[in-house]
């Protein structure tokens, strides 16, 4: 069985920072989080904004692509109506951002915790676990 962590914006931010801002730290915190073979899933609205907001270096956007355990997960349409009701979930759905409840979707579906650098910004989705990086 595959098993592995879903990356929230916070986590892949934090995945995508320049060395001197914690970025190498964090990179190494992955290597031991899957080095059982467990994967990374991204969520492919999760990258974008992280890259968007983030401003990363292009070497740091190509590791997280070329890491051995990395999996980017797009948004399909069969699932909008599933991610849709994840933001539902949150106490104001709509000020949930897509690639929240993209997360949230991913997370549940799959059964595996989310990866998040700040797990109060979660509330509502007691159903998920969160693994705090």
């Amino acid at each position: 069985m595959i098993s592995g962590y879903v990356a929230d914006l916070t986590a892949t931010l934090r995945f995508l920072a320049r060395d001197d801002d914690g970025g190498e730290d964090a990179r190494t915190a992955l290597d031991v989080l899957t080095e059982d073979g467990d994967t990374l899933l991204l969520p492919s609205t999760t990258l974008a904004q992280a890259i968007i907001v983030g401003d990363p270096d292009p070497e740091n956007v190509m590791w997280l692509f070329g890491f051995h355990s990395c999996i980017v997960a797009g948004l399909t349409e069969q699932d909008i109506f599933r991610v849709a009701r994840q933001a539902r979930r949150a106490p104001r759905p709509q000020d949930v951002p897509s690639h929240h409840a993209h997360t949230a979707y991913l997370a549940m579906d799959r059964g595996w915790p989310v990866l998040t650098g700040d797990a109060a910004s979660w509330a509502g989705y007691g159903h998920l676990e969160f693994f705090q990086v």
